[in-house]
């Protein structure tokens, strides 16, 4: 039996105790079927365990632990028999092991912490100083340059299909981001991997923000935002914009119709094949994770437009980039992507 049936049995079950929850009794009788249910998956997997990644037994350990502890408060709590004791012991605490362990299984293919499709991605690209950049470089990393030159990237792009840990959130699933980045390298294993630093990402939905903030620890925010495209028979138009205060921030793209592969070498393979992000904790702590995806396709622009109060946004470190131009303009097609877990960097001592 494939992981993936087993994550369909659990689902099945898991959201069939959840339903019935709404009957309430039969919530309560049918979240022991699912109890049992759960245990038969976890020693499948037991016994499989030599096919489950390094952090993946580590979790599975973990809910069999929960497991083994809320037997025994159970049985503790029968002895004194409190109410409060039995709705807690009996209810609550097997549905809090309940959904760790769908999420669990939902994970068991891949060690994706999120897959999504970002699609017209709408790169406009500036010269910054290392200077400016340097406080808010991660520990382990320096600043990566093409042709001696140092970049930040403001891109708009849309999220669609987002899938967390296995699940789609209502709501949460197709979404606008628009992110200020500069990008870095890192020396691994006898080679450079390159990635990008967020300054700022800002999404119109705040559990995504909590989320990304709190488990990835980045710098998420939320503004209410708007997208839209606009056809005409030889060109496209993406606009995406944020509101920030009262102002509504704007930035504009038009490009030919056909895509064209990204060239070898080029400014704008360098701009889109970065594929780790790194996140700065402290002055010696680093988070990486790695985002996958194929080479993008791009679209020629043919105009652009910005109208973005880029203090207000970004802070007086950024507030050059209000006046300045940008040195390049790249609508990428996008494809389906995923982000790894994250990992905390080891750091070379010399």
């Amino acid at each position: 039996m494939t992981f993936s049936t087993l994550h369909k049995i659990n689902k099945i079950f898991y959201f069939t105790t959840l339903a019935l929850y709404l009957l309430v009794y039969f919530g309560m009788l049918f979240q022991i079927i699912l109890g049992i249910v759960q245990v038969i998956i976890g020693f499948t997997l037991l016994i499989r365990r030599d096919e489950l990644s390094k952090s993946k037994k580590i979790k599975l350990i973990i809910y069999w632990i929960l497991v083994i502890l809320v037997f025994f408060l159970v049985l503790i709590n029968l002895n004194f028999n409190y109410v409060a004791g039995n709705l807690f012991c009996l209810f609550v605490l097997p549905m809090a092991i309940a959904t760790y362990f769908y999420f669990f299984t939902a994970n068991l293919n891949s060690e994706s912490f999120l897959e999504a499709e970002w699609e017209n991605l709408a790169l406009f690209n500036y010269e910054a100083d290392k200077a400016v950049l340097e406080k808010y470089v991660p520990a382990g990393t320096v600043i990566d340059t093409w042709n001696n030159k140092c970049y930040a990237s403001l891109v708009g792009f849309m999220f669609k299909n987002t899938t967390v840990l296995g699940l789609k959130f209502p709501f949460h699933i197709n979404f606008e981001e628009v992110n200020l980045r500069f990008y870095v390298k890192r020396f691994e294993d006898g080679e450079w991997k390159r990635g990008v630093v967020f300054i700022k990402e800002i999404v119109p939905k705040k559990a995504i923000t909590f989320i990304a903030n709190t488990l990835y620890q980045e710098h998420y925010e939320t503004q209410q935002m708007d997208h839209e495209v606009i056809e005409k028979k030889n060109t496209n138009t993406f606009i995406y914009q944020w509101k920030n205060a009262d102002k509504w921030n704007t930035i504009q793209v038009e490009t030919t119709k056909i895509p064209t592969a990204i060239e070898a070498g080029s400014e704008a393979e360098f701009i889109t094949e970065h594929y780790f992000g790194y996140t700065k904790i402290n002055q010696n702590t680093t988070f990486e994770y790695e985002v996958t995806h194929p080479v993008w396709k791009q679209l020629e622009v043919l105009h652009h437009n910005i109208d973005i109060d880029f203090e207000k946004t970004y802070g007086r470190d950024f507030e050059f980039l209000q006046n300045a131009k940008p040195i390049s303009v790249f609508l990428a097609k996008g494809s389906k992507i995923t982000v790894q877990n994250k990992r905390k960097v080891r750091l070379l001592k010399i």
